[in-house]
């Protein structure tokens, strides 16, 4: 009983001074009286349960609690009051969703990065979830990480940044960027795919860079017909060019 008093009273607490900081940093009046309802819904549940202090910001609890109150958006209520708490140093961590393991290869690479790299938690996070999703479109679609090929990157980065903003797309490119390249320096790919992920600040330049995509080349090599002495020549050209990687020299544009 004496337990349950004082998580009843440091929850009436959290929540009020949570309100009062929502209320002075000029949140609106009904985000604050919603936050507020679902506050109390949330600590009427805790103490009618007797769930200990430590247990009551889980994702666990969260989840049980949306479940049984039918409140399913309470969860912005719920871990914002638990950010707050955590910045406030008067809980030990927030309510976070269980972070599901990846393939071996793809933790391997996230330790790495977090080591060398010194990155903050939340840019570990981001890292997480946009490789989280890259394996997601590998399995979908039935390829192994060994043969991926730069077509296929494009048009899983295509799909994934389609609503997302300029800069988070950028953010989405360069971390699988760096993954390509951790992966060509430790062998597991043969061709270091990240210098081939361009960016919108390459698009951008008075002369960018221009490419054929896989079904455009396709589309070229079907239309060598190879009938006539100059199209057998033509044929071989662009066939030699393909094959070995040919490039023109310098950016000046064609003039013939």
């Amino acid at each position: 009983m004496v337990k349950a008093l004082s998580v009843a009273k440091r929850l009436e607490k959290a929540v009020s001074d949570y309100l009062l900081w929502m209320i002075s940093n000029g949140y609106a009046d009904s985000t604050c009286m919603r936050y507020q309802q679902v506050s109390n819904h949330f600590a009427h549940y805790i103490i009618q349960r007797a769930i200990p202090w430590d247990a009551v910001f889980t994702f666990d609890t969260l989840r049980d609690f949306q479940k049984e109150s039918g409140l399913i958006l309470a969860s912005h209520a719920v871990r914002g009051l638990s950010r707050y708490l955590f910045k406030q140093n008067r809980i030990k961590r927030r309510i976070e969703k269980p972070v599901q393991p990846l393939p071996e290869v793809f933790e391997e690479y996230l330790d790495y990065y977090t080591r060398v790299k010194d990155i903050s938690r939340l840019q570990m996070l981001r890292a997480r979830r946009t490789l989280t999703a890259f394996g997601d479109y590998l399995d979908k679609n039935s390829i192994m990480l060994k043969t991926v090929r730069i077509e296929q990157i494009d048009a899983f980065l295509a799909a994934h940044n389609r609503n997302y903003v300029t800069g988070t797309s950028g953010m989405h490119r360069s971390i699988l960027r760096g993954f390509l390249a951790w992966l060509h320096q430790n062998r597991i790919l043969k061709r270091n795919f990240a210098p081939l992920i361009i960016g919108a600040p390459v698009f951008a330049q008075s002369i960018p860079p221009k490419f054929l995509r896989a079904d455009e080349i396709r589309c070229l090599f079907e239309s060598l017909i190879g009938t006539t002495t100059i199209e057998l020549r033509t044929a071989a050209m662009i066939y030699l060019g393909f094959y070995l990687g040919l490039r023109p020299k310098g950016n000046q544009p064609d003039t013939a």
